[in-house]
Formats: structure tokens, sequence, C-alpha cells
């Protein structure tokens, strides 16, 4: 069985997420190694993140969709990730393409109670392929606070089982 090490690690400084916010109250990075034969651009690495969510992220989205409509947060549409062009202002989901580079794609959304970006860079370093999936949120008020501790609890483990995933199906 094949071992996929997925690395915390810091937001590397020349990435979109690093300039996002001029002031940054959450921050966390995630790195994986990719196959050296890997012939993969940014997106359609973006595109396989975001279709590599486990089944409990899946539901655990529908229900995070659920209450949050009660509150008047935005809540995620469906869309069809493949046939998506990551172009800035496009939507997927509930992410929107907020800006890009060659490199790196900026995904993100604005919302009353708290701004959030996510980004995937890939980047090479000794001779190995890396991706690298940043999240930095900015609090709008004390309700961004409050939702982001609960959120908090489970995004790590979100975003560290979708960059598993995806780069088991590379």
């Amino acid at each position: 069985m094949e071992k996929y090490i997925i690395e915390e690690t810091s937001i590397p400084k020349n990435s979109l997420a690093d300039q996002a916010f001029p002031c940054i109250h959450y921050s966390d990075s995630y790195k994986a190694i990719l196959s050296s034969e890997s012939t993969y651009d940014v997106d359609s690495i973006t595109r396989l993140f975001l279709i590599s969510a486990p089944t409990w992220v899946t539901n655990l989205m529908k229900i995070r969709d659920r209450l949050v409509s009660l509150i008047g947060l935005k809540t995620s549409s469906p869309s069809k990730i493949q046939n998506i062009t990551l172009k800035q202002g496009s939507s997927i989901g509930i992410f929107r393409v907020i800006n890009r580079a060659s490199n790196e794609i900026l995904l993100g959304e604005d919302d009353r109670h708290l701004n959030f970006r996510v980004s995937i860079l890939l980047d090479e370093a000794d001779g190995l392929k890396y991706v690298t999936v940043s999240t930095v949120v900015y609090f709008n008020n004390w309700l961004g606070r409050l939702y982001f501790v609960v959120v908090r609890k489970v995004h790590k483990a979100i975003v560290s089982a979708m960059l598993k995933n995806m780069v088991r199906n590379i």
C-alpha cells in the first residue's frame, strides 16, 4: 500500500494567499509531493482537488448549507467541476476564482461574517514537484469568529483528506 504524506507547512511567501488580505486572522497550509512524472497544470490540479472530497465532507457541507441558510449566510451551489473554466470571476460550488497566476489559483468567497481564500499552488524545489493548499481567513465580525470556532475543528481534517485523495488519484 502506497503512503501519501501530507505535510503541514507555512504559507509560501510567493503565494497569492499570503497577500490576500491586509490582516489575516487564521491561516493554514498543507503540502504534498507529486509524482515526478506528473504533467498536471494548475487548472487540472485544482479540479482534481475540488472533486476529491470524501463522502463525509460532502455530507458535512450539506448539513452546513442547511444550517447557515437559516441565518442568511451564503451556501454552495452544485456545479460540474470538470467542465468549468477556471477564469477569474467564475464560480465552483462555494468557491469563486478570485485571482490566478501561471502556477496558482486563488479561490474564495466574501460573506457578511468572514472572507476566506484557498490557494492551490504548484511549485518545484530540489527536483521535486509540490502542490500546496493554503487557507487564509479574515473575520468581518463576531459571527465570523464564532462560526470559525466550529469550522476550525474540522477544516484541517477536510483539507488534508481532500489533498490526500487528490494525490492518490493522480
